[in-house]
């Protein structure tokens, strides 16, 4: 009894240390906000060497109720009717103290960015940070965003539009070594919305750059991270874990490492990075699309990402490939409100990022548990007013039979262009977009092959250097989703103040499975530009479907409203 009742005191103090910790760590927080915003206004007051600036941005959304495109029945529509995000930056540089520091006021009202069928409500520091140099090391604490390699094991950043911020709250020491080695170290904890996450994750990284002869570059690196898993979520994955049949069963581990190594090698004109990374076991999602079963399962992972480019006067090719396995690095494998919330790693997508409206319905985000992806495009100018470009890519499972025994595509795509100057005054573009989009997989509902056929024309003209006509007009064949689209946009600018444009995507055929009405989603833009301020205010109307942003995607449901922007540098 007596060694029982020690464990129970034990864990109980444990428990009550890690609560304390982490009130600690968000008042010291508060507190080292209040003091760096002091330290900006004295260092700016009294430093001549040092220069403060920054930044504002604002969102600001008018929820018109819309039943026949979807925009209905959420609290927005229903009830909240306007909406508004933004972020003030400030931000202190002295280049006599090699010093630099900042911090961000976050402010979200009835946000839809995090969640989109979720109003948020949250006004906070979203970040802060102070940065010092001394000779060779610098040191940063605070919120951190960095990556390591091309963000496989380790990567923090910020998308706004995607509701995306997982910043690691706490330190970073780099080193450079004689401008040929840099060594850095961080830990900390990730942010979650204005709290912390409780997982710690540590790590190291290790860069290169050498060059022999001037005529062969190398940049090698190699990465390690650790995340150590804290009691209150072990205590959900274990409860998790004993709801199953004993077969299922496993032990679950506290702490997960990664590791991943790379290299960029450039000669003339060739250039070829790849990178392979490699994580040991601990509890993940399994598949719930392919396996069909929403359940954790005790596996490693591993990723080798690689590009090769071939470049030189009036041609250029790069390949593509990735393959992962199991590469689920988070947090935790527990579920969270928000889509992207405790994500780690970044995968590479492989598939092309289309700015043309109706061709970027179909884009294939980068897929955890398995996949295998090859990548193409290549770019050809054989005269000086002609630019010819052609990109495809390709991505199944990696075991063909035994997880996806309908051996489908999961995407493939194929995108031709040709970009002509008839004249000074006259640029046109005009192409082609095919996808076999498996929807299903995807976008958990839907059709697994899906073809899409998108022909597009774009022209520009230059009236004079200050006016300017732009006309987008496309065209989308798809019969197993949406139906038939037509596209047409014309905008007007005025450099450097002014941009009008008038939009309609108009579903002339629709698929009765997802639409039953021939339905316009009409959309008005105007923009007023003046030095460093920008404003904007539009009326849309927007489909349902996956919006996607620097290779990050979502399912987001149809909006109808008037959307006002502000975006300012000082």
């Amino acid at each position: 009894m007596a060694c029982q009742y020690f464990t129970e005191s034990k864990m109980f103090l444990n428990i009550n240390a890690e609560k304390y910790f982490y009130h600690i760590l968000l008042l010291l927080m508060k507190k080292f906000t209040l003091l760096l915003l002091f330290t900006i206004i004295s260092f700016h007051t009294f430093s001549q060497w040092g220069y403060f600036g920054g930044s504002f941005q604002s969102n600001t959304n008018f929820f018109i109720r819309d039943e026949k495109i979807g925009a209905a029945n959420l609290p927005h529509y229903d009830n909240l009717k306007v909406g508004a995000d933004a972020w003030l930056n400030l931000n202190y540089t002295n280049e006599k103290f090699q010093l630099e520091t900042g911090v961000r006021l976050d402010l979200f009202y009835n946000s839809i960015l995090r969640v989109p069928t979720t109003p948020y409500n949250g006004v906070g520091i979203g970040n802060f940070f102070i940065k010092k140099k001394i000779k060779d090391l610098t040191i940063t604490g605070g919120y951190i965003y960095d990556q390591i390699g091309t963000g496989i094991i380790f990567r923090t950043y910020e998308e706004r539009m995607l509701g995306i911020d997982n910043a690691l709250l706490g330190a970073r020491a780099e080193y450079d070594i004689k401008q040929l080695i840099k060594v850095k170290a961080f830990a900390g904890v990730q942010k979650l919305k204005f709290s912390v996450l409780k997982p710690v994750i540590v790590g190291a990284n290790v860069e290169g750059n050498f060059s022999i002869k001037d005529k062969v570059q190398l940049i090698p690196g190699f990465g390690v991270i650790n995340r150590s898993m804290d009691q209150e979520t072990m205590n959900q994955v274990v409860s998790t874990i004993e709801s199953y049949d004993t077969a299922g069963r496993f032990v679950p581990k506290y702490n997960t490492y990664a590791a991943s190594v790379y290299n960029t090698l450039s000669v003339g004109p060739v250039t070829w990075y790849i990178e392979g990374a490699y994580k040991t076991h601990e509890a993940i999602k399994k598949d719930q699309i392919r396996d069909a079963v929403d359940s954790l399962i005790n596996f490693s992972g591993s990723c080798i990402y690689s590009t090769l480019n071939y470049s030189t006067k009036g041609f250029g090719i790069t390949f593509q490939f990735k393959r992962t396995d199991n590469f689920f690095l988070h947090n935790s494998p527990n579920s969270t409100e928000a889509l992207f919330d405790g994500i780690i790693s970044f995968l590479p997508p492989v598939s092309r990022q289309n700015s043309l409206r109706l061709p970027a319905r179909y884009f294939a985000q980068s897929l955890e548990n398995r996949e295998l992806a090859f990548g193409l495009e290549a770019t050809y100018t054989p005269i000086k007013k002609v630019t010819l470009t052609f990109q495809g890519a390709y991505i199944r499972d990696f075991i063909a039979k035994k997880y996806n025994p309908t051996d489908t595509t999961f995407f493939g795509e194929a995108f031709v262009s040709a970009r002509i100057f008839p004249t000074k005054k006259l640029e046109l573009d005009f192409g082609m977009h095919y996808a076999r989009y498996n929807a299903f997989l995807y976008r958990k509902e839907g059709h697994f092959d899906v073809d899409a056929y998108s022909p597009f024309f774009e022209m520009v003209y230059k009236i004079n250097k200050k006016h300017s006509i732009r006309a987008e007009f496309q065209y989308q064949h798809v019969v197993k989703d949406w139906g038939q689209w037509l596209f047409g946009l014309v905008e007007y600018s005025f450099a450097p103040h002014f941009t009008i444009a008038v939009s309609d995507m108009w579903n002339f055929d629709p698929n009765p499975e997802f639409n039953p009405n021939a339905n316009h989603y009409y959309s008005v833009f105007a923009g007023y530009t003046h030095g460093p301020h920008k404003f904007n205010i539009s009326y849309v109307k927007q489909v349902e479907g996956i919006v996607c942003t620097g290779g990050v995607c979502r399912l987001e449901p149809a909006f109808s409203g008037v959307k006002v922007g502000i975006n300012s540098t000082f």
